[in-house]
């Protein structure tokens, strides 16, 4: 059944999107408080091995200590808050965390180990100054941290019912076998609604209309269309690849195997999203699985980190493989780049204070009252 709006209803006011005041306050009603995707398991193979991720203004370290447990904690040291690791990733030689000011040295446990040259106090204890730790939490492998002291919710409370549209797609045993980090100026709430709508796909996207014909009438989804009625019990109306394709390539077919333990009905569909609200999401098809991290950089900023993913025991990965698996949604995430830098431009206009969402952008009116609870809970 079609969940489409049946009035208009006014969008989010422009300034929203460009003043840093307000940003200020989103980082701190939603990337500070909620979980945020950082990574993926393969991508800390040993124990030392480690990432930083920049989440607003805050910097956080995610390694797997020696119990093979993934651990995180603030990327500052307990001395005097130098900045302990400049690399985006590496390995701590020998299982140790050195701050690069002073010496002072932790354990991938956090613990304070050592504190060279320091002349000798009788109440400085090492164990009153542990690395600050960072909740950390896991879901198909993909790796979510939570700034707050005390979450309010789970991760798996958090994800809800989209931790389930996935679970045939075997992505904990998945590892990317190509990334692209794109720079896009636009605020990530206009990312995150174009993504979410799709009554621009006919005019941005005809290739990718050809691969997926419901996204020619401007909606997303079959339950979408005025007459739609479930053709089996659990049907949601999905929108599907075309007849003779089989996923999302520039020609709809795949030139690699299906992926393990998929159903015969996902397998037909040819694609299914799973959304993390505002960050993240993870589209699987039936031989490849892609990820997209939105990381705000600033008011008027993202960094897209696109990831491909194939089976770790895949085997010899070709450039030829590469171009076909990445190609159409290369093509796709530039033109909403452009559009979304359009879009961030015109709503500068002083004569722009909020525009309105037609029946189809219901997702972004879901998207906009949970942001305003969000930012009611401060």
């Amino acid at each position: 059944m079609s969940r489409a709006l049946n009035e208009i209803r006014p969008s989010l006011p422009a300034h929203w999107y460009y003043d840093d005041e307000h940003y200020q306050r989103e980082l701190a009603a939603v990337w500070y408080r909620d979980w945020v995707c950082v990574g993926h398991r393969s991508e800390l193979r040993r124990d030392g091995d480690y990432l930083v991720a920049k989440i607003g203004a805050q910097s956080v370290i995610i390694t797997q200590a020696p119990d093979g447990k993934i651990r995180a904690w603030h990327n500052t040291c307990r001395h005097r808050g130098s900045l302990l690791c400049k690399e985006s990733r590496g390995r701590f030689r020998n299982g140790r965390i050195v701050c690069p000011y002073h010496t002072w040295t932790y354990s991938t446990d956090g613990k304070l180990l050592a504190t060279p040259g320091r002349l000798d106090a009788d109440d400085f204890n090492h164990d009153d100054y542990s690395l600050f730790g960072v909740h950390v939490a896991g879901w198909k492998g993909f790796i979510f941290v939570n700034l707050s002291d005390t979450p309010k919710e789970s991760l798996d409370t958090f994800l809800g019912a989209e931790k389930l549209y996935l679970a045939n797609w075997p992505i904990e045993s998945m590892h990317s076998v190509h990334r692209e980090v794109i720079t896009v100026n636009c605020n990530w709430k206009l990312f995150w609604e174009n993504y979410s709508e799709c009554y621009h796909c006919p005019r941005l996207h005809p290739e990718l209309c050809k691969v997926m014909p419901v996204y020619r009438e401007a909606v997303f989804d079959d339950a979408d269309l005025p007459g739609w009625k479930p053709r089996f019990e659990g049907d949601r109306g999905f929108g599907r690849v075309a007849d003779g394709a089989s996923t999302w390539t520039m020609d709809g077919k795949t030139a690699s195997p299906d992926l393990k333990g998929l159903s015969e009905e996902e397998r037909e569909i040819g694609v299914v999203f799973s959304s993390v609200n505002g960050s993240m999401y993870v589209v699987g098809h039936p031989d490849y699985v892609r990820s997209v991290r939105i990381v705000p950089q600033g008011p008027e900023q993202i960094e897209l980190v696109v990831d491909w993913m194939l089976p770790e025991d895949f085997g010899e990965v070709s450039d030829d493989l590469i171009e076909h698996i990445t190609g159409l949604a290369k093509l796709v995430i530039r033109q909403d780049g452009e559009a979304c830098e359009l879009n961030q431009q015109g709503l500068k206009s002083p004569r722009f204070e909020q525009g309105v969402l037609v029946p189809q952008e219901y997702p972004l009116w879901d998207f906009h009252e949970w942001l305003r609870q969000r930012l009611n809970d401060l």
